[in-house]
């Protein structure tokens, strides 16, 4: 038999509530699990957030790309200001931005790519069709 609460002494008390803490995390991880909310990558979510309903289009992929290049170089020239700036010691900052433009752009490129390859597969579906 379980005794009350007030019965338990504070060690016990400690423990029982590490147990129920533990047993709903891992109700989540099994909810999260078996909705299948693991198997998406993290770099696939963004890249929906930011596409969102936006038509597969060519035209758009090239701007995509070259507006791509224009914001990092961009953001890099910027990064590089504040580092030659006298007032500047600590290099953390910059390299903390650039990590993060880094990451950013590789994050970018990829789903660029992702939907590049989407518009290929639609235009050979497409040619397949046709014969």
């Amino acid at each position: 038999m379980i005794p009350r609460l007030e019965d338990m002494t504070l060690g016990q008390r400690i423990l029982l509530t590490i147990i129920i803490v533990l047993v709903i995390l891992f109700a989540l991880a099994i909810v999260g699990w078996s909705t299948g909310g693991w198997d998406e990558a993290p770099a696939q979510q963004a890249e929906q957030q930011l596409y969102g309903d936006t038509p597969l289009d060519a035209v758009l992929i090239r701007l995509d790309k070259r507006a791509l290049d224009t914001a990092y170089e961009q953001r890099l020239v910027r990064l590089w200001e504040v580092w030659i700036s006298p007032t500047t010691r600590d290099p953390t900052a910059f390299t903390n931005g650039l990590r993060i433009a880094r990451q950013r752009y590789a994050e970018a490129a990829a789903g660029i790519s992702r939907r590049e390859r989407q518009i290929l597969e639609l235009e050979q579906r497409h040619q397949d069709q046709r014969k």
